[in-house]
């Protein structure tokens, strides 16, 4: 019994940390810089200046794009 709860206790923890690392790998797949996430809204369809430019330029760079409140 006692083998039982630890081989369950093993399983959990390796579950557990694979899962912590795949979260910490899938927030540094951002492109870090400005000039290169100007240039990819470019070619997606998004120049300067267009509604959603700055959204997609933010969210490119991994930052939470900004929502401005009216008034």
């Amino acid at each position: 019994m006692r083998v039982m709860t630890l081989g369950v206790a093993a399983i959990l923890a390796v579950g557990l940390s694979a899962s912590a690392l795949a979260a910490k790998k899938k927030s540094a797949a951002t492109v870090d810089s400005f000039e290169k996430c100007e240039q990819l809204a470019i070619d997606r369809g998004v120049p300067h200046g267009q509604a959603g430019h700055t959204s997609f330029v933010q969210q490119c760079m991994g930052k939470p794009p900004v929502n401005k409140q009216p008034g």
